[in-house]
């Protein structure tokens, strides 16, 4: 009658430690060893983290154009959004400028909320973002009419 009991416990405590497992690994997959050593307090200069940037491999295999994109632009969001964040947001580049209209900003709106979406997984803060930035360019001196 207790044997039951003991193997069910056991049989429980190493199914809630091989799930525990799994889920750690899965979060120790996605770190980088600039976050691993954020986590861990250790003080990181720019030259080092430009390195650890440059060496990984999911870094090394962008193309130029978007590595030169990133190195740019530090992140996070201003106060007020810009001009130029309202771009970044909706990604609109330097060519794309140049024949900016309420369609390309239209289509580029709706690409952005389809990736950022709260019902489809999305952060409601960045589809809040999203649509602010298509608010700023919409009013902008650059909008071709």
């Amino acid at each position: 009658m207790v044997l039951p009991i003991i193997v069910g416990l056991g049989v429980t405590a190493a199914a809630l430690t091989v799930r525990s497992g799994l889920r750690a690994w899965d979060i120790y997959k996605r770190l980088t060893p600039l976050m691993i050593a954020q986590l861990n307090g250790l003080r990181i200069s720019v030259s080092e983290a430009r390195f650890q940037r440059q060496s990984s491999l999911r870094y090394g295999n962008l193309s130029p154009q978007l590595k030169s994109r990133l190195s740019q632009y530090s992140g996070g969001f201003n106060l007020k959004m810009k001009e130029s964040e309202a771009l970044l947001i909706l990604g609109i580049d330097g060519n794309e400028i140049q024949r900016l209209d309420i369609e390309l900003i239209k289509r580029k709106h709706r690409k952005a909320m389809l990736h950022n979406h709260p019902d489809r997984g999305g952060s409601p803060f960045l589809a809040m973002k999203v649509n602010e930035a298509r608010d700023v360019l919409s009013q902008s001196i650059m909008l071709r009419k």
